[in-house]
């Protein structure tokens, strides 16, 4: 059992760390939330995907940063969920696969945030990856607008 004193450490250093990622100083952002990532810690977990996977105050690791984002999932992480698709999508860390990308947007579209479904409505419109389906791509993107309508 962690004494309210590791908490509170936990807890202090997860908020510098975001501070230092959301002002784009990411080498103070690794040193905070690298050991928290290494406990665990989906948030953390995710903004070290994002820094490895976009070379972000480090060497580039994509294959590390997926790993990353595969763990965040795991927890739950909405936003790991969605980069997952992204990395599918694009070939970043593993090998490019439209089905992969679209399952793992859709597991995102679950937690009710408008990235994904904007990006599955893209790819049904578009129709290059996959076959075009105009009705499903509408669906997608209606669902996105219900979600940024209060």
């Amino acid at each position: 059992m962690s004494n309210s004193n590791e908490t509170d450490a936990f807890s202090a250093d997860l908020h510098s760390g975001i501070a230092a990622f959301d002002s784009k100083n990411f080498s103070m952002a690794y040193q905070l939330l690298a050991p928290l990532a290494a406990q665990g810690d989906a948030e953390s977990l995710w903004r070290l995907g994002m820094m490895q996977m976009n070379g972000l105050g480090m060497v580039e690791n994509q294959p590390l940063g997926l790993e990353n984002f595969i763990q965040s999932a795991k927890q739950g992480h909405a936003f790991a969920h969605h980069m997952i698709g992204v990395a599918y999508m694009m070939g970043e860390g593993v090998e490019k696969d439209i089905n992969q990308a679209i399952e793992w947007f859709e597991k995102a579209a679950e937690f009710k945030i408008p990235g994904p479904m904007y990006t599955l409505g893209m790819l049904f419109e578009d129709g290059k990856e996959v076959p075009q389906d105009l009705e499903k791509a509408q669906e997608w993107y209606d669902r996105a607008s219900e979600i940024n309508t209060p």
